[in-house]
């Protein structure tokens, strides 16, 4: 997978977040459920969560963007803003209102204080059908690794009360089990288990709209008009 900055309308993206040193991004199922709250909440009109994966050190999504004419309608009955903002800002700014509402409300319950979050979500594509699908199945296979890289960092264990079957089974941790489970999540968010044509024309188009990006940019680089 390729990390960028910037993504684009009728993408497919893996997006992540990680826990900051010594914390859990979750520690129980209700946290995992209400973070798939907001999630949900706050991306509803934006794009498709296709597929999830949530441990207690962070959580990815693959997720394929919705058209530029329907994110800026979402936008504009979300915030009324007229602004011309790109795709990418948009979302972004959604992602950051759900992932600060989610640490509020769970620093508030926990009873603790600062940074729970390590870094600004990150943002990733793919470059083949095999990588995307590979990668696809660790999600639902619960085995996508977010821990900090040095042990003496990572989250406290004995704070994380999610043991056993409710690891396998939970609808709320991963999404292998929701089409019959998850009850609340929108039809319209939901596109489990793509037949791997659609991966591969999702990742086709996704390559495409990458190298045209970088491509107008290094354009708009290049015809700029000298300094005096």
């Amino acid at each position: 997978m390729q990390e960028i900055k910037s993504f684009q309308a009728t993408g497919f993206y893996i997006f992540q977040s990680a826990a900051s040193a010594n914390s859990n991004y979750i520690e129980n199922i209700d946290e995992a459920k209400t973070l798939l709250k907001y999630l949900h909440y706050y991306l509803k009109g934006y794009l498709q969560i296709i597929d999830y994966a949530i441990t207690k050190d962070g959580f990815q999504m693959a997720v394929h963007i919705h058209q530029e004419h329907q994110i800026r309608q979402s936008h504009l009955k979300d915030c009324s803003s007229k602004r011309n903002r790109p795709v990418w800002k948009i979302i972004s700014n959604r992602m950051r209102l759900c992932l600060s509402t989610y640490v509020r409300v769970v620093n508030y319950q926990r009873g603790r204080k600062g940074v729970l979050v390590r870094e600004r979500y990150k943002k990733f594509y793919f470059e083949t059908k095999e990588e995307a699908l590979d990668h696809l199945n660790l999600m639902r296979q619960q085995s996508v690794r977010l821990a900090q890289p040095r042990k003496k960092y990572r989250g406290i264990k004995k704070h994380y009360k999610i043991h056993g079957n409710e690891v396998i089974g939970s609808v709320f941790l991963c999404s292998k089990n929701a089409p019959s489970k998850l009850k609340n999540w929108s039809k319209s968010q939901q596109k489990w288990f793509l037949p791997d044509l659609v991966v591969l024309n999702w990742v086709k188009n996704t390559l495409k709209l990458q190298q045209l990006n970088f491509y107008n940019k290094n354009c708009s680089y290049n015809t700029q008009k000298p300094p005096d």
